[in-house]
């Protein structure tokens, strides 16, 4: 191989030696591209002292084109340094030999390279500046030129041409498409073939392809049928799945659930319920002009009932309707008269008679009664309260007559003195359930009341007198309580209604507090000289005539040793008269309590 030795104070013609030189040399190889040899190449050698030399060679000198390489022998003079830096150049132009035109590339050693005495030392340097696909433009060179972004391709240089709508950087300069200067507002491709009139906007890196009105695809009239779609690759509309479930209506209204299947609407069957009229088929089918089911009338011969009570015979009249004769009309009861007369779409109906409005009337117990506004007859011309005079049986509703004072207990239902009674045996009592936690009341039912003297009431239960005819108070009745004995029906569900005991303080005792119940009681004395403490009244309670209870005790009053407290006054009872015709009172009817007894004794 034949090999260049450069001459001068350093660069020898001493390459081609086998036996390095006394003060050592440096076997220098520059490789370059096939596609782009070098004009000329500059090779400079420099030590640490700052001696430095150089020399140019013309591509024409090149001897080793074949190799893509110039081979260089470097001898280090004496005085230098054995560590010698390397830089390469290669220039577009040679001149007389000389290197000229543009500096293209430029490389150097990364470090001295050392060479010692009596020795040779190899350093091999590439040069980058190519051009592989011949298009005049270098990739890898160092000069402020803009390289080749793509030297496999020539159609990628510098200064080659680009659209707005492109979407490769042919020219190198890193930007693309809407990128370019001057594309703003210019057509481009947004790479969506479904839309029209895309335009760039925007400035250098910041713009893009912004995309134009969306192709609109005509959609068929089947709402089963597949929809049309715009493909982004072709910008052509085609079909797309079909809808699978999608509620339509397949125009049939005796189908149910009506969805899209295959392409095509349809819908499950209607099943007819079983028919209720009594004059139609049960099975029915379904009418596809109505949608609605229908069902045969069965013939005229076939009997059925219209609900109404007032026609018959019933039958069916051939086209679905049972139809009856209707009959005259009778009022059920004395009271009542016809509001409705029959016919074959209404029965007989009744209401109250005003004409016979508190006028006599037999009771469905027997018992004589009246007229009432509503129609009813009833023994009592009014709503009772505690009792329900339509459920005494005539029978059982006797006269009442005493020839002298008299007292009735409600617990053993007796008389005292017996005699006293003319027909106690005759009589007949009722008790009635008031509720939990209050006790029974006595219904006493009789046709009259005629008393020859008084008449007490005694015993824990209420005490009802109902009398359905006429009733004469000329004597009096008691149902008050005394000191120790309460009145009938007394002491129930009492609670804060009852009168608290009076205290013994400053060696003297206070009176208890006086019972509630329909009003509040009063609070006690204060005893001797005001020196004792009272018991406070009994509080007041709902008051209502149900259920029916008599009054509540007071309270006794303070005591100590020897000083006995009085006892507190027992509750008033619960007595109850209902008359159903007239009421005379000439004597008093009482219900009170009654004040508690006196202490005894002192401190």
């Amino acid at each position: 191989m034949y090999r260049l030795c450069l001459l001068g104070c350093v660069l020898l013609l001493g390459a081609c030696r086998e036996k390095a030189p006394d003060e050592g040399a440096l076997r220098l190889t520059v490789k370059y591209s096939a596609s782009h040899p070098p004009a000329c190449v500059r090779v400079e050698v420099q030590d640490a002292r700052g001696h430095k030399e150089g020399t140019d060679i013309p591509k024409s000198q090149f001897q080793e084109r074949d190799e893509q390489e110039l081979r260089v022998a470097v001898l280090r003079k004496a005085d230098w340094e054995q560590a010698l830096s390397i830089t390469v150049s290669s220039f577009d132009k040679d001149e007389a030999g000389r290197c000229a035109g543009n500096e293209v590339e430029r490389r150097a050693s990364e470090q001295p390279v050392p060479v010692p005495p009596k020795k040779f030392s190899q350093w091999t340097l590439q040069l980058m500046a190519a051009d592989a696909d011949g298009d005049g433009h270098l990739a890898g060179a160092t000069w402020d030129r803009l390289a080749d972004c793509n030297d496999n391709d020539a159609a990628y240089h510098p200064g080659a041409k680009e659209t707005c709508g492109g979407t490769v950087d042919f020219n190198c300069n890193t930007l693309t498409g809407c990128q370019e200067p001057g594309c703003r507002a210019e057509a481009c491709d947004d790479g969506n073939a479904c839309t029209q009139g895309d335009h760039c906007e925007g400035e250098g890196k910041a713009a893009s392809c912004v995309s134009g009105t969306p192709t609109q695809c005509q959609q068929p009239g089947n709402v089963c049928a597949a929809r049309m779609a715009c493909q982004p690759t072709t910008g052509l509309c085609e079909p797309g799945a079909l809808p699978q479930g999608t509620v339509c209506d397949d125009g049939n209204p005796c189908t149910l659930g009506d969805a899209c299947s295959a392409g095509a609407c349809a819908g499950t069957e209607r099943q007819c319920a079983a028919g209720s009229d009594i004059c139609r088929e049960s099975g029915g089918t379904c009418n596809r002009d109505t949608g609605r089911c229908d069902y045969k009338p069965l013939p005229d011969t076939a009997t059925c009932d219209d609900a109404l009570a007032c026609t018959t015979p019933d039958r069916c009249d051939g086209n679905g309707a049972c139809v009856g004769t209707p009959t005259a009309c009778a009022a059920p009861a004395q009271c009542l008269r016809i509001a409705q007369v029959c016919t074959t779409g209404a029965d007989c109906r009744y209401e109250a008679d005003p004409a016979k409005l508190n006028t006599p009337c037999t009771a469905s117990t027997g018992a004589p009664g009246v007229c009432l506004p509503t129609g009813a007859c009833s023994p009592f011309p009014y709503p009772t309260s505690n009792f329900d005079p339509n459920t005494i049986a005539a029978a059982d509703i006797q006269g009442l007559k005493t020839t002298g004072n008299v007292t009735f207990n409600s617990d053993t239902l007796t008389w005292n003195p017996a005699g006293t009674v003319q027909n106690s045996a005759q009589l007949k009592y009722k008790i009635l359930p008031q509720g939990t936690g209050v006790t029974d009341a006595v219904l006493l039912p009789v046709a009259t009341l005629d008393l020859g003297g008084s008449l007490t009431l005694v015993g824990a239960r209420p005490v009802i007198v109902a009398v359905f005819g006429d009733a004469v108070v000329n004597q009096p009745i008691f149902a008050n309580g005394t000191t120790t004995v309460a009145g009938a029906g007394a002491h129930q569900q009492c609670g804060t209604a009852t009168g608290a005991n009076g205290e013994f303080a400053n060696r003297k005792g206070g009176g208890g507090g006086g019972g509630g119940n329909g009003t509040v009681g009063k609070n006690g004395g204060r005893g001797y000289d005001d020196g004792g403490l009272p018991g406070a009244a009994g509080l007041t309670r709902a008051s209502a005539m149900v259920p029916l209870v008599g009054g509540c005790p007071g309270g006794e009053g303070g005591g100590l040793g020897v000083a006995i407290p009085g006892k507190g006054g027992a509750g008033g009872g619960a007595f109850q008269l209902s008359v159903a015709r007239t009421l005379t009172v000439s004597k008093r009817i009482t219900a009170s309590g009654r004040g508690g007894g006196g202490g005894q004794g002192n401190s």
